[in-house]
């Protein structure tokens, strides 16, 4: 866990870019700081699990989720849908990126944890494919499902161990 002191260092390092960036898309001050703040919550909760070089774009990529939030509860507010601009569209491609690199990069350090969270049925598949040894057609045949079932019970396992590391490191 991160100290008392480095959250407040961190705070007050990256608090004023963080508040901009939530201002450039939601433009209300309640709700800029709303996102702000929750973005370093977040980040007290989370920050020990992030590498010092990863901290500034971790912050701008949880900020970018906490506006994607006030938008939604705008629009629950007002029943109706909120139209997201071009450049808020650009900025959660371009995050998505980060998301996915970061989420490459820490999944050794995190692979017990994730582990933990799956089914026993996952965890079975998780093990004939964990040392990349076995081929699909041959896990198949030891399951006795068809190749390409055993294909997509592989791409989902891995979309589901992607979605648990993104809920460790991120939320």
């Amino acid at each position: 866990m991160l100290s008392r002191e480095e959250v407040e260092a961190y705070c007050k390092e990256y608090y004023e870019p963080i508040y901009k960036y939530c201002m450039l898309f939601l433009a209300d001050r309640e709700d800029t700081e709303d996102a702000t703040q929750e973005t370093f919550v977040a980040f007290s909760q989370k920050g020990h699990l992030i590498d010092k070089e990863h901290i500034s774009p971790w912050l701008f990529r949880t900020a970018h989720n906490m506006v994607l939030r006030q938008f939604k509860k705008r629009a629950l507010k007002t029943k109706r849908e909120c139209v997201f601009d071009e450049a808020l569209l650009e900025a959660s491609r371009r995050f998505t990126r980060f998301e996915e690199a970061v989420v490459s990069c820490y999944a050794e350090r995190y692979v017990n944890e994730v582990y933990e969270r799956l089914s026993e049925r996952e965890k079975e598949l998780f093990d004939l494919f964990s040392d990349n040894r076995l081929k699909t057609g041959d896990v198949a045949c030891f399951l006795g499902i068809d190749s390409h079932t055993c294909s997509m019970r592989k791409l989902r396992l891995k979309e589901k161990c992607r979605d648990i590391l993104k809920e460790i490191i991120f939320y």
